[in-house]
């Protein structure tokens, strides 16, 4: 099927949509936050068990997400026993039909790993920050927060075509 656009309406022969328009700027901007200051949607510790996401935004598959305020979230519990690391994501969510910061919970164990981000047809994650959440603690430092937001593979920053073509 041959599809082109964007034209002006005729009677109502060209009908598009937030899919068609997301498909158009998914090919023109990449996945990533925008990096205009140095924290953008940086996570940082807060108190207790809470983070704190800092303003910012960032493109998923087509579609702009934007914090204007420093937003807390809670981490879960620590494990009595074993330390886990949780990853603060930002969460494209094709049936919700949002996006929205999220904390995937690691699996508690001696020598722990972060949790997979998923990336497929209907969820697609953005990984920001790791979180080293050590066993028993009750409170999470700043030293325990990795920062994966530049990691290509995690995160990366948006690059456009214009971008990419002249550089």
């Amino acid at each position: 099927m041959e599809k082109s656009g964007f034209f002006n309406s005729s009677g109502g022969d060209r009908l598009y949509n937030a899919i068609d328009f997301a498909a158009y700027f998914g090919d023109l901007v990449s996945n990533g936050i925008f990096y205009r200051v140095a924290d953008n949607l940086k996570v940082t510790a807060s108190t207790g068990m809470n983070i704190t996401v800092q303003p910012g935004s960032a493109w998923i598959n087509g579609y702009h997400y934007q914090n204007t305020t420093p937003l807390d979230l809670l981490i879960s519990t620590a494990n009595g026993i074993n330390p886990r690391i949780d990853r603060v994501v930002i969460r494209w969510d094709n049936m919700a039909r949002s996006i929205n910061l999220a904390i995937i919970t690691g699996t508690p164990a001696a020598t722990p790993v972060a949790p997979d981000l998923t990336r497929n047809a209907d969820i697609y994650e953005l990984g920001i920050a790791d979180i080293l959440v050590p066993s028993s603690v009750l409170t999470i430092s700043p030293g325990n927060i990795s920062d994966t937001r530049l990691n290509p593979d995690l995160c990366g920053l948006v690059n456009s075509l214009v971008t990419a073509v002249y550089e």
